[in-house]
Order: C-alpha cells, then sequence, then structure tokens
C-alpha cells in the first residue's frame, strides 16, 4: 500500500509538472525569469521548450536553473534591501558554495518570508545532488516548481508596488542611497570605486564554518561589528596597494566575465592569445573547404554543450579563414538577438526556411546550436511533418543515440559535434590533454605577449606580492601544470564530467584566487594545492577533485612525511625539505606552525603540494580501466577477452549461483532459492568497438565508457560500462558486498543482469535450492513423457 501510494504520489508530481496541470501564472513567471534573468548570449527557452528538455536531461536542465536562481536570489535581496531600508548583503554570501548561508542572512537581515526559506533551501539540496551524480527526472521537476514559487513572490510584489519597480531591478547604487550612514567606501582592484558597502566572511572562518554555523540572529548580528574591519585587513597589504593587475586579468577566466562568454562576431586579442587549435578546428575546416566551389546551397549543424567553444570556433573562422564562409550566413543560436516575439525554435523554423527557400544573399548556412535547442527542433519539426530530409539525416548521424558519427555528411548535409571530441586523448601515455595543458602553459608563458605574465611582472614592479602571485608561481611549475592537467581528466573519466572551456578558464581562476579574494600572502588554505583538492563546494569540478584530495588516501610515504613533521622540532624544515626549491614560493612554510589549527592546514598543504610536484598515478583500477577504454576503441579482442572474465565471474557472484552455469534470480529470504541455466556469447558494439580514428597514436574520438554484454536467448544484450561501475565490479571481485549507495551507480548493471534472466532459456532446466541445508532438486522437461516437468534430488 506504502509503494502504491508512493507511486500515486509521484503521477501527480509528474501531471503537474509535465503541463497537464500547468497554469497560465506558472507560464508568465516563467517567461518573466527566463527575459530577465536568462544573459543574452545564453539559449532563452520557453516554458514547453524546458519542460521538455526537464524530462529528457533532468541534469543539464538543472544548471540552467541554478544560473537562473542565483540571479533571482540576488535581485531578490536588493528588492529587500530596499524595501527594509537597511544596507544590501555582500554579494559573495550568494556564490554557488555559501549561498544556502546566503538566504539564511536574507531571512534574518532583511526580512524573507520563512517559506521563501524554505523553498531556496529545499532547491538547494536539489541542485547540490548533481555534483554527486545525475538527476531523476522527479528531482528536477520539484526544483523548477520551488524557483517558479519564488519567482512568483518577486514578481507578485513587483508588480503590486505601485510602479516603485517599474525598471524591475535596482541597482546597488540606488538601493543604498537610502543607507548613507552604513556606506563604507570599498577597496577595489583597479575598477572605479562603486557605492556597494562590501560585507565579508572573516577570513579565519571556512565556508564549512559559516554554512554550518547555528543561524540566530545574535550570531549573525554580532558578525557586522566586524565588518569595516574586515574589508581592509583582508585585502590591504604591502602599505598603501591596494590594486593587483594579475587579478585583473585573472578575473578574465571567470565564467560571469564577458571575455569567457564568447561572442561569434568578435575575436579579440585576449581571445586570439589564447585561443589553441582543436580536432574540431581541423574537421570543421575541411568541411568547408569541400564545399568552397559547391553551387548546391549546403547546410551544416555545428552541435555541441554550453560552453564548448562553439562561438569562440565562429569568430575564429571568421577571423582567420574569413574566405571560407563568404557565402555563408551563419546563426548562433545561442548568441543571436532575442527577438520576444519569436521563441528559439521558431527563430530557427525562420532561419531554415528562408534557407531552403533561397531568399537571402547568402548561398550556405552555418547553423552553431546546442544539443539541447536541436533535440527541441527535432521533436518540432516531426511534430510538425517538416524538414523530412533534415530529421532522416539527423537520424542517420544518430547524434540523439550513440553518437558514433562525430563528423557526418550526406550530400548539401553536414554534422560536427563537438561534443563527440574529448578534451582528451587516449594513446600510449594513457590519458592526456594537449588542450588543457595548452591553456595552463598560457596562462604562465614567461613572455611579454602573455598578458598575466605582464601583469604579474608590473604588480612585482609595484611591491605587490600576494598568495594569489605565490599560486602563479607555483602553477607556473611544469610538473605541477601536468599534475592539474592529470587530476582533471581523472574526474572527467571517474566521474563522467564534461568540462568546457568556459569552465576549465574558471576552473584556473578558482585554485588561483581564494574565494575571498584575499591578497593575504600566509593563508596556507589559500594556497593553490589547499585550493585545488580542499574547497569542494566552489565548484563541480573542485567537489570532484576533493574525493581523490591525496590526503584522503593513506600511504606509507605520506605517513612517515606527516610523522616527522608533527614530531620534528623545527617542522619548516621538513616542509621545506620535501618540496625543495618550491618551497620558496610559499612563505608560511618557513614559520613553525603557531597551533594546532595551522599545523593540520600545513600537514595537508604539504601531502598536497608533493603530490602535484611529484606526478605519479597510482590507482590501479583506473589505469586498468583506461587500459580497458583504450583495447575497446582500437578493437584489441585480446584485453577486452580478460574484461569479459571479469564480468562473467561478477554475474555469478551478483545474486550467487549454485553450480556452474546456474544463477540464482532471487535473494536468499525464502525457504528456497530458484536459479536458471546461463549461457551466453561475449558481444560489443560494433559500431563502437575498433571505431578510434587514430590506430598508431592518440585519438579523441570516444565516449568515457565501454558498450558491452553478452547475446541470450538470441536477445543482444548490452550496457555501458564506466569507471564507477567498473570499480565496483572489481571490488565486487575482490569479495566486497555492495551497500545501496553501490546499487544506486549500479543500476545499468542490475538491468542487464535483470534482462539476462529474462531472456535465458527456462524450459529445459530449473533448479530449487533449500536455503537451509543447501539441497537442490531440479524442475526438467521431459522429452517423451506427458508430463509438463520431472523433479530430481541434485547431488551436491
Amino acid at each position: 500500500m506504502i509503494m502504491i501510494l508512493y507511486f500515486v504520489t509521484m503521477f501527480v508530481k509528474y501531471h503537474f509538472y509535465t503541463g497537464k496541470g500547468l497554469t497560465m501564472n506558472t507560464q508568465k513567471i516563467w517567461s518573466f525569469l527566463v527575459t530577465n534573468l536568462v544573459p543574452e548570449e545564453d539559449t532563452k527557452f520557453t516554458y514547453e521548450e524546458f519542460n521538455k528538455w526537464m524530462i529528457d536531461s533532468p541534469t543539464e536542465a538543472m544548471v540552467y536553473l541554478d544560473g537562473i536562481f542565483q540571479s533571482l536570489t540576488l535581485k531578490r535581496m536588493y528588492m529587500l534591501a530596499k524595501n527594509t531600508k537597511r544596507p544590501a548583503l555582500s554579494e559573495r554570501y550568494f556564490d554557488r558554495h555559501v549561498i544556502k548561508f546566503g538566504w539564511q542572512k536574507l531571512k534574518v537581515e532583511l526580512n524573507a518570508s520563512m517559506k521563501e526559506l524554505k523553498w531556496a533551501h529545499r532547491y538547494i539540496e536539489l541542485s547540490d545532488l548533481y555534483t554527486k551524480r545525475n538527476l531523476l527526472k522527479i528531482e528536477t521537476l520539484e526544483a523548477f516548481e520551488k524557483l517558479i514559487s519564488l519567482g512568483e513572490v518577486y514578481l507578485n510584489e513587483t508588480e503590486n508596488s505601485s510602479g516603485l519597480y517599474d525598471s524591475d531591478v535596482f541597482t546597488k547604487e540606488e538601493i543604498l542611497d537610502d543607507s548613507e550612514e552604513h556606506r563604507v567606501k570599498p577597496i577595489t582592484f583597479s575598477e572605479p570605486p562603486t557605492q556597494e558597502i562590501k560585507e565579508t566572511i572573516p577570513e579565519d572562518t571556512t565556508v564549512e564554518d559559516n554554512v554550518n554555523d547555528s543561524f540566530t540572529t545574535e550570531n549573525l548580528l554580532a558578525q557586522k561589528d566586524t565588518v569595516t574591519e574586515d574589508i581592509v585587513s583582508s585585502i590591504d597589504i604591502n602599505g598603501d596597494a591596494t590594486t593587483s593587475k594579475l587579478l585583473d586579468k585573472l578575473r578574465m577566466l571567470q565564467s560571469s566575465s564577458k571575455e569567457s562568454v564568447v561572442n561569434a562576431d568578435s575575436f579579440g586579442e585576449f581571445r586570439e592569445y589564447m585561443h589553441i587549435d582543436r580536432p574540431i578546428q581541423y574537421s570543421l575546416i575541411e568541411t568547408l573547404e569541400a564545399i568552397d566551389n559547391e553551387s548546391t546551397p549546403q547546410l551544416i549543424l555545428l552541435s555541441g554543450s554550453v560552453g564548448d567553444g562553439k562561438s569562440h570556433l565562429l569568430a575564429y573562422i571568421k577571423e582567420k579563414h574569413s574566405h571560407l564562409v563568404k557565402d555563408f550566413r551563419i546563426h548562433n543560436d545561442s548568441t543571436e538577438s532575442f527577438d520576444p516575439s519569436k521563441n528559439s525554435i521558431e527563430t530557427l523554423d525562420s532561419v531554415l526556411s528562408s534557407f531552403y527557400k533561397q531568399d537571402s544573399e547568402t548561398k550556405h548556412l552555418l547553423i552553431a546550436i546546442n544539443l539541447g535547442v536541436l533535440h527541441n527542433f527535432y521533436n518540432f519539426a516531426a511534430s510538425e511533418n517538416r524538414y523530412e530530409s533534415l530529421r532522416n539525416f539527423i537520424d542517420d548521424s544518430d547524434i540523439f543515440g550513440n553518437g558514433e558519427h562525430i563528423v557526418y555528411s550526406n550530400k548539401s548535409l553536414h554534422l560536427l559535434n563537438i561534443a563527440g571530441f574529448q578534451t582528451y586523448s587516449l594513446g600510449t601515455n594513457g590519458a592526456e590533454s594537449l588542450f588543457f595543458s595548452k591553456i595552463l602553459e598560457k596562462v604562465v608563458l614567461t613572455s611579454n605577449d602573455n598578458p598575466f605574465y605582464d601583469a604579474y611582472c608590473e604588480d612585482v614592479n609595484n611591491g605587490i606580492q600576494s598568495i594569489i602571485h605565490d599560486n602563479y608561481d607555483f602553477l607556473s611549475n611544469l610538473a605541477v601544470r601536468e599534475s592539474v592537467e592529470n587530476v582533471v581528466i581523472q574526474t572527467m573519466v571517474k566521474e563522467k564530467l564534461i568540462i568546457s572551456t568556459r569552465a576549465f578558464y574558471n576552473f584556473i581562476f578558482d585554485i588561483l584566487a581564494p574565494s575571498n579574494l584575499s591578497l593575504e600572502p600566509d593563508k596556507p588554505n589559500a594556497a593553490l594545492p589547499n585550493l585545488i583538492f580542499g574547497h569542494p563546494d566552489r565548484s563541480i569540478i573542485l567537489n570532484a577533485l576533493h574525493r581523490i584530495d591525496p590526503v584522503s588516501f593513506r600511504t606509507d610515504f605520506f605517513d612517515q612525511l606527516i610523522t616527522k613533521y608533527v614530531l620534528a622540532q623545527q617542522p619548516q624544515d621538513i616542509a621545506k625539505n620535501a618540496l625543495g626549491d618550491m618551497a620558496e614560493i610559499y612563505r608560511f612554510i618557513h614559520h613553525a606552525p603557531e597551533n594546532t589549527d595551522t599545523m593540520n592546514a600545513l600537514g595537508s598543504f604539504l601531502i598536497r603540494s608533493y603530490s602535484l610536484l611529484n606526478p605519479q598515478e597510482t590507482d590501479r583500477t583506473y589505469l586498468d580501466f583506461l587500459k580497458y577504454l583504450k583495447a575497446y576503441y582500437l578493437g584489441d579482442g585480446e584485453s577486452i577477452e580478460s574484461l569479459f572474465e571479469l564480468i562473467r565471474e561478477v554475474i555469478y557472484l551478483w545474486r550467487g549461483s549454485p553450480r556452474e552455469n546456474y544463477l540464482y534470480i532471487d535473494g536468499a529470504n525464502n525457504d528456497y532459492r530458484v536459479a536458471y541455466p546461463f549461457q551466453a556469447e561475449e558481444i560489443v558494439d560494433e559500431r563502437l568497438f575498433a571505431s578510434a580514428e587514430n590506430k598508431d597514436s592518440d585519438f579523441y574520438r570516444f565516449s568515457p565508457f565501454i558498450r558491452i554484454g553478452f547475446e541470450v536467448g538470441g536477445k543482444e544484450i548490452l550496457f555501458d560500462l564506466d569507471y564507477k561501475l567498473y570499480s565496483l565490479l572489481v571490488k565486487i571481485q575482490d569479495g566486497y558486498r555492495p551497500n545501496r549507495n553501490d546499487l544506486r551507480d549500479a543500476v545499468q548493471f542490475i538491468d542487464f543482469y535483470d534482462e539476462l534472466i529474462r531472456y535465458t532459456d527456462k524450459s529445459k532446466s530449473i533448479l530449487l535450492v533449500s536455503t537451509h541445508d543447501g539441497s537442490m532438486v531440479e524442475l526438467t522437461k521431459p522429452k517423451f513423457s506427458k508430463s509438463k516437468f520431472e523433479v530430481r534430488k541434485v547431488k551436491q
């Protein structure tokens, strides 16, 4: 009965969220949020489009919602500050890693309602899930409901304010005009002074301390007395030095910077300096050259994910190969000017209709489009029974399925899928990323052409030396950069992260600049080794890196190193000996720890620094998975045969086996267990097996999983073996018993096992096994007798 009620509840929620119970008010609120809070460079989905996206790709949809949620939170904060005539809170309280704490402050200090606080906290709980696993549809749909509820409160107060909020949003200056007595002139980094008050989180308090601290009015108000002091003490270094050219330049790497969000129509000096050739670039140029003299109109679809470099690539082609696109109309779906009268699908429909009618000045058409939008347009075209040849072409490319075609052409239609090219390669040295390593090198390259290095030198000449400069020096070490590249690739393989160019830029900023942007040099927690492994709440990438933190893995060497460090009379000498010349970079190493907290921070710093300075991969399971992944895409059958041996062994261990070639179909909760015979032939996905574009060198066209399985009873049964599942199977082989969390990660294997049981031949023999004494009886189908089955006891 409980399960029935649960599924009824889920059905009602699904029924409501998918539009059956949708009110016009929900559509109105969504339209308001998208129009006012989604940046112009991003796609603005209608409700119908986004609802479809939530159902098809709940995790990606949640990432999109997060941007709206953060923007809405900030607008609500400024509205409440205006209403209460109190100073606005620092926007740093609403960074992703502390936004839950920020909402608590909204409730206590700016009188946000309790229902808003509950909605926001529930939204944040749901959002945090996608840093650990893929989301379920119902979870994203519930988060959407909470966001709509928050948007409704904001919209209602906007409409009910008799013109007070006509602009929909207040500038920080407008809000703070009412609070002159609270205004403090902030210290900024080479930016014009603003009138914004800056509250800060004290530097000796970690983000976790703030989030987990008890949220009492007394605690929060007590912090306000230290605001002004913190503003000055956290930034004022080296006398009167209050600006950092290096920090200004590094800010260009942040996802929110205009330099990070590329416009396809402009290349610019910074983007030209940061440009790195990629395989997809060569493929696009080859396609353009191949159709350069074609008289028949040609259509190119350049597809991919948000932030993966489509706009940058178009800007590069326009700048460096303009002759190849002189006859092209270029439509960038994510940055095309938004027409309030048309949604993205209608705009794309107009563009394609014009192309097929050839009523524009240009002959050919190049469309840069996110996969989600392309999928929605495909469904729209199918529902309207239009663009049949284009839909057939998309079907043949299988871009929404297995996607083995990275570059696919058919007569006048061409598809290039950036998402099909990994940003790292598989080869003789395992997994490497020439792309990431070149980006890191460009940031620290000793050259006057490098804007970061030029700013670094200008700071040094002005006597400005901070923790950010120390981190920059540390990243300049080649071994450190190789380690950073390696651990980032590990997260992509182990967590199946898709790290776009924009996300990687932002990651570099995160490991160079502490979240509070303090320039104080003597802060171990703000040093690069601790920033990269010890701040999981700052981003999805850092959350994944925290799970492979060297501090979490015991080794004899590190145990001995920390023992020496803790027991030494002069622990700083141990640290300097372990880190060698690189110990000169961070000055806090040269002093003995003042207390236990400092000792712990320095101990973590020491282990993490040593790991980064001495790249050496010791995770045997990870290395073996890379070996199998490479072998699969190269078509190395001998190596894959040993992988089949692992899978067969785990199949027999999964629920157990009473005898060879039999599998249990149920648990040991009853008096008897049932076992079916198991005979299967090993198979692989022939479309992916041996599909590497280069057999003799590194290759980029692959997915971080192995599609493998068995043929049972004439039925081909395949599953996707990724790192997490492979790691679990290896542990089960070694005697590990999976828990509930493990089973959640093993859903594909559970389904695979159930399919094997479903299609195995059960017509000739079944075993019944006593759970008390292990005795067995066999039910067999007689050849000549009229009986339906025969029963005989089986010797153990």
